[in-house]
C-alpha cells in the first residue's frame, strides 16, 4: 500500500476529524482513498481509465445499482465544470446516480447546476460525514443512497429558504471576508482563481445572453470581493490586465465582453 507521509491510505479511512492528510495527496492517492471508503460502505469499486474516463474516475456497484463518481482533490473551490463532466458519465456508464467528491468546496454555479440535474455534491464537510458513516459498526445501517438523497434535499431546502428570506425582505447578504477572500486553506486566492471568479461574475450579470457588460455594473459586482480584487481602482487595473491576457475585451467604451 502506498504511503502518504507515514500513514497508509487504508488507515486514513478511519480519520474523521482532520482532512489535512488528504489535502497533501495527489489525485490518484485521493481516488485510492475513496475506493477504500466506498468498499467499507459495501460497494464493489472499479477505477476507470484515466485517459478516457468521461468525467468518471470510478464506478460503484451494489446489486444492479451503479454510481458514477468523479473524485476531485483540489486546492481551489470547484465550479460548474465538475458537475457538467459528471453528467456525461451517467449515459456513458449506464449509471443511476452521478456524484462529485472533493476535499474542497463548491461555488454557487456548481450547486445550481447540481440541483437542476440531480448530481450529488460531496464537499469537504460532507466528506467528513461520509467517513463517519463508513466507520459505523457492521451492524449499523450504512446506506449511501439515503446519505446522497439527504444531501440533495438539503440543497433544495437551501434554495427554498433563500427565496423565503428574499420574499420577507431579509435577504441582505452578510459579508464573510474569510470565505470571500481566501481558499479552503486560508491562503489568498491565486491569479487563476481571480480570473475564474471574474468569468463567473460576467455570467451572473448577463445570464445566457452574449451581451456587453457595462463597466460600472461589473466594478460594482467586483466590489463584493474587496480583498480578492482590491479597491475599485485596483479592479480597473485588473480588468486592463485581463484585456492584455485576452480574457476579456472592450467592444466599446466602458463596456466589456468575454473573449
Amino acid at each position: 500500500m502506498k504511503l502518504i507521509g507515514s500513514i497508509q491510505i487504508q488507515n486514513m479511512v478511519e480519520i474523521s476529524h482532520d482532512l489535512a492528510l488528504l489535502d497533501n495527496t495527489i489525485g490518484r492517492e485521493f481516488e485510492i482513498f475513496l475506493v477504500k471508503l466506498f468498499e467499507k460502505l459495501g460497494y464493489d469499486t472499479t477505477v476507470t481509465n484515466r485517459s478516457k474516463d468521461y468525467g468518471c474516475d470510478m464506478m460503484l456497484q451494489q446489486g444492479k445499482y451503479r454510481i458514477a463518481v468523479q473524485a476531485k482533490r483540489s486546492e481551489s473551490e470547484l465550479n460548474f465544470t465538475s458537475v457538467q463532466r459528471a453528467l456525461g458519465s451517467l449515459k456513458k456508464y449506464d449509471a443511476q446516480l452521478a456524484i462529485v467528491v472533493t476535499n474542497n468546496k463548491f461555488i454557487s454555479s456548481a450547486k445550481k447546476l447540481a440541483k437542476i440535474k440531480d448530481v450529488v455534491l460531496i464537499d469537504r464537510k460532507k466528506l467528513l460525514d461520509l467517513i463517519e458513516l463508513s466507520n459505523l459498526p457492521v451492524s449499523e445501517n450504512k446506506d449511501f443512497i439515503l446519505f446522497s438523497n439527504k444531501i440533495s434535499k438539503e440543497l433544495t431546502k437551501q434554495g427554498l429558504d433563500k427565496e423565503s428570506f428574499k420574499f420577507l425582505g431579509l435577504d441582505v447578504p452578510k459579508v464573510d471576508y474569510s470565505l470571500l477572500t481566501k481558499d479552503a486553506y486560508g491562503r489568498p486566492y491565486p491569479l487563476n482563481n481571480k480570473k475564474e471568479k471574474l468569468i463567473d461574475i460576467f455570467k451572473e450579470i448577463r445570464g445566457d445572453d452574449e451581451i456587453s457588460v457595462p463597466q460600472d455594473v461589473l466594478l460594482s459586482y467586483m466590489e463584493k470581493y474587496p480583498l480578492m480584487f482590491g479597491t475599485r481602482n485596483e479592479s480597473e487595473i485588473f480588468l486592463l490586465d485581463m484585456i492584455k491576457e485576452f480574457i476579456i475585451f472592450k467592444p466599446k467604451v466602458d463596456n466589456y465582453n468575454l473573449v
